[in-house]
């Protein structure tokens, strides 16, 4: 391996997380922007989605909420993210603040996302199931 700067340079293969903390990103992106084609590519046909409710949706359902209005993020703002690969499974969990509405309820929270992710060609990286729940606010 050549060194670049003080800091020798990664292989792909040294840090697979990589690409899973990309597909995150692409994630809140999609979602911030309600990009319907990005959710449907990263959301697994699988997918299970519970919300800081509890109620539990599918990724159709997911992405319905999104077309219809149901469900907006007005702003979307990551603290810390975590994650994890095991072979062709993922994990991720971030801490986020979030603003919009569901439901024509207006909602403004600290939360804590889970996220299990399956890796599968030609797909990549894609969400199996969420799991959001409110954190405590930031002191």
């Amino acid at each position: 391996m050549e060194p670049s700067g003080c800091v020798q340079q990664q292989r792909a293969d040294e840090f697979p997380a990589a690409e899973l903390l990309a597909a995150e990103r692409r994630l809140r992106h999609a979602v911030r922007a309600g990009d319907l084609t990005g959710l449907r590519g990263l959301f697994h046909p699988q997918l299970v989605s519970v919300r800081p409710d509890g109620r539990c949706h599918a990724g159709e359902q997911e992405a319905e909420a999104f077309r219809t209005g149901a469900l907006v993020v007005d702003a979307i703002d990551p603290e810390e993210t975590v994650a994890t690969v095991a072979g062709a499974t993922g994990v991720t969990r971030t801490v986020l603040s979030a603003r919009g509405h569901c439901d024509g309820v207006p909602f403004e929270a600290r939360v804590l996302c889970t996220r299990t992710w399956v890796h599968e060609e030609p797909a990549g990286w894609q969400v199996l199931a969420t799991r959001v729940g409110e954190v405590e606010p930031t002191v």
